[in-house]
């Protein structure tokens, strides 16, 4: 009796671990450009408003492409160095697209807590993942279809 309930117990672990497994989804991340072209009073940019703007072309040269960057939020990030980690989508290991920059933000006006200077270049065309890091901490991130000629 011992082993038929021990054997119970153990296909009934077993079934139950398997069906975990199975109902287990992997998060397949949406890719698709979500930086639309917004106004601010400093011009057309693209990017999240309210959060990340930048000012420049989508369509970057072999020589890179001047982008201005702004950003937005509740906390004082003037005065503070900021990095980006761009990821190509279906690669595993980032890039930095920045060549030069101005390596600490300053805010701009009234609303724009962060603004910097930049000159960036991809390696290839497709879309990539711009990660904001601002202090060494995460801040936010984009997806831009970029066209690298």
């Amino acid at each position: 009796m011992r082993k038929k309930l021990l054997i119970v117990i153990l296909f009934s672990m077993f079934f139950v671990m398997v069906a975990c497994k199975s109902e287990e989804t992997v998060k397949e991340e949406k890719w698709e450009d979500n930086s639309p072209t917004f106004t601010s009073e400093y011009g057309e940019m693209f990017g999240k408003e309210g959060s990340i703007g930048i000012i420049g072309p989508k369509t970057v040269t072999e020589n890179g492409q001047k982008w201005m960057w702004h950003f937005w939020g509740t906390k004082d990030i003037s005065n503070k160095e900021w990095e980006i980690k761009a990821f190509k989508q279906d690669e595993d290991e980032p890039i930095n697209p920045i060549k030069v920059k101005d390596e600490i933000l300053t805010s701009r006006g009234d609303d724009i807590n962060g603004h910097a200077r930049s000159a960036v270049l991809f390696t290839s065309s497709g879309l990539w993942k711009l990660k904001v890091y601002i202090d060494g901490e995460f801040f936010d991130e984009i997806i831009v279809d970029i066209i690298q000629e």
